[in-house]
């Protein structure tokens, strides 16, 4: 990468994981479009590692303040979302991710905005328990769908129950993302240069938290976040990049008689 998409790499980590430490969601909402307009490698495995880093911190400090009851039932439906998920990746090519990452983004924000909320019982739970693993293996983006599905749970208890969702959830994805050659070292390289910005996010999340939690804020972000994922959707069958457009022209060059 060259110094001008470093710094949007962190300067974007940086701006999601401050919202994620202090709401609760949000590393995936707003920096996941920049970040594949940087390199597509960045989702979901990269966005799913520094999760786990914004996820130990609400499972560490919030996690006494979990739903037990929540987390057993989202537990159930958890391998459903998880193997829906690992299809979509194994069979996904790099234009189809876009969209689907996109069409995550901007459903989920769409939702949000709107304030959709759902009738909490114990099917919904499960269901939310497949949908937060399908969508953070498929896109990165788990916290929204949960949103909606536990939206009755106060900040902090909904913290503490992801927290408790999100480890097991977030390690197993990145094992079966590693499976499928989905996440290898250019995903951890990848990772690297989004640590500075979780580290920023994690101090700022600290002391702004008390700040953030307002709805207009909330209300910017989400925004934000819609266009960033309509713009990954109207890019998701883009121009073949001029150093693929060259590979491809040597490669035809090569099998005619021109380029002998």
């Amino acid at each position: 990468m060259d110094p001008w998409q470093i710094a949007v790499v962190i300067a974007f980590t940086s701006a999601g994981a401050t919202v994620h430490a202090s709401v609760g969601i949000g590393i995936g909402l707003v920096a996941g479009p920049a970040l594949v307009a940087v390199d597509p490698g960045f989702l979901p495995g990269p966005v799913i590692m520094v999760t786990l880093i914004l996820t130990a911190r609400h499972l560490i400090v919030d996690g006494h303040h979990a739903d037990r009851g929540t987390v057993q039932r989202a537990y159930i439906g958890v391998p459903f979302g998880l193997a829906l998920g690992f299809v979509v990746v194994a069979v996904a090519d790099e234009a189809t991710m876009r969209i689907v990452i996109g069409c995550a983004i901007v459903i989920a924000a769409a939702l949000l905005l709107l304030g959709v909320h759902v009738s909490r019982s114990a099917r919904t739970d499960v269901l939310g328990g497949g949908a937060f693993a399908l969508s953070l293996i498929a896109a990165g983006i788990p916290g929204p769908a949960a949103a909606v599905a536990f939206n009755d749970l106060p900040p902090t208890r909904y913290r503490g129950t992801m927290g408790f969702v999100g480890i097991p959830v977030g390690i197993v994805s990145l094992a079966l993302l590693t499976f499928a050659g989905e996440f290898g070292s250019h995903e951890l390289e990848l990772t690297a240069w989004m640590i500075p910005g979780i580290g920023v996010g994690l101090l700022a999340g600290r002391y702004l938290r008390p700040h953030l939690d307002n709805a207009w804020f909330r209300t910017s972000v989400l925004w934000l976040a819609l266009l960033g994922g309509a713009a990954l959707v109207i890019r998701g069958d883009p121009a073949l990049s001029q150093s693929e457009q060259d590979a491809q022209s040597h490669q035809v060059g090569d099998v005619t008689p021109g380029g002998r």
